[in-house]
């Protein structure tokens, strides 16, 4: 299932913020006793992209470091784990503008406002009625790692606020729409509220009257100067998107029909080609750099497939023969495929 859901992932222009996996995953890796260069390395995420705090990492990367640490530890309640791990510094700007809010209401405003910038993952909606407002996260993840996602997520909403709220402030109740795991009596231990499974929907149950609870926090000028950044980031955002994802997408569309030229994905995104190339690096991510990354971080997954051949695997990824497909692969990984698939092949 973990390979299918990846593979899914792979065409997905959703992210994540590198700040917020950088900020969590010092402390993650060492509650399970496990070294950061091996599981970036097992993972295929070069340790740079976390020098740059505005990076982020598709979808397909966020997803397949996680699954790595999960292969490692075997934790179900692993997303639980990231979500407990969250502080403001994890969502950087996002996380500012929260932390400066008069109350919990306009916290909430500007979550939903800006939360693009921390990774346009998943959407945050906000239902008011007479007896509770309820705050709902979608997540675009299907299948067994949405669990994970769901739970990091708000965990990580609950994780965030409780210090910034009055001592006796807690939801009325935490929801997650999959089933309970075995040791369900620590996560409302951690999150010192009501935890419900099988719920018919992901997020938190507030009191009405709870939005109006100062917050500790609160710095109104800093909270100006902080949402007038939050806005021009936005901006351009929402003007040239995640291009990097974008353009990841739009070759993973192509890549069976063969090497993916520049023109073709340039024209998918409705951009000159000089301009897409441009924009890549100033983004630090050149075109054929983009492809590389995509084809490796594919070839990883691929190759977890027993029923996938060398030569379907270099089909899959665009090259017109193994042979091109090997001397890439030693390039990206030192080694050849056949032997990397040994190395992860279940004993």
């Amino acid at each position: 299932m973990a390979v299918i859901d990846l593979h899914q992932a792979a065409g997905d222009e959703r992210s994540l913020s590198a700040a917020f996996v950088d900020s969590v995953l010092p402390d993650l890796l060492a509650h399970y006793g496990l070294e950061r260069g091996a599981v970036l390395e097992q993972a295929g995420i070069d340790p740079a992209v976390f020098q740059d705090p505005g990076r982020l990492l598709p979808l397909l990367d966020v997803m397949r470091l996680f699954l790595v640490i999960l292969d490692a530890c075997g934790d179900p309640g692993l997303g639980f784990e990231v979500g407990r791990r969250v502080r403001p510094r994890s969502y950087q700007v996002l996380g500012y503008v929260i932390l400066a809010s008069r109350d919990l209401d306009e916290a909430i405003a500007r979550l939903m406002r800006f939360e693009k910038l921390s990774g346009n993952l998943g959407r945050t909606e906000r239902h008011d009625g007479d007896t509770e407002v309820r705050l709902e996260w979608h997540c675009p993840v299907e299948g067994e790692p949405a669990r994970f996602v769901r739970e990091a997520a708000i965990t990580g909403w609950v994780t965030f606020m409780r210090p910034l709220m009055p001592a006796d402030a807690a939801p009325l109740e935490v929801c997650f729409r999959h089933p309970a795991p075995p040791d369900a009596e620590r996560y409302q231990a951690a999150l010192g509220a009501p935890v419900r499974f099988a719920a018919d929907f992901d997020g938190v149950r507030l009191a009405p009257e709870l939005l109006a609870a100062p917050l500790r926090s609160a710095d109104p000028g800093l909270g100006r100067m902080m949402e007038r950044e939050a806005r021009a980031l936005l901006a351009d955002f929402d003007a040239h998107g995640n291009l990097v994802s974008r353009a990841r997408a739009a070759l993973y569309r192509r890549l069976s029909a063969g090497e993916p030229s520049i023109e073709g994905v340039a024209a998918d995104l409705g951009l000159a080609p000089r301009t897409l190339q441009d924009r890549l690096r100033r983004q630090g991510q050149p075109y054929q750099e983009v492809l590389d990354g995509l084809r490796r971080s594919l070839a990883d997954i691929y190759l977890r497939d027993p029923a996938l051949s060398l030569t379907e695997i270099a089909l899959l990824l665009g090259f017109s023969e193994s042979s091109a497909f090997s001397r890439a692969f030693r390039r990206w990984r030192g080694t050849s495929p056949v032997a990397w698939r040994r190395r992860r092949s279940p004993t």
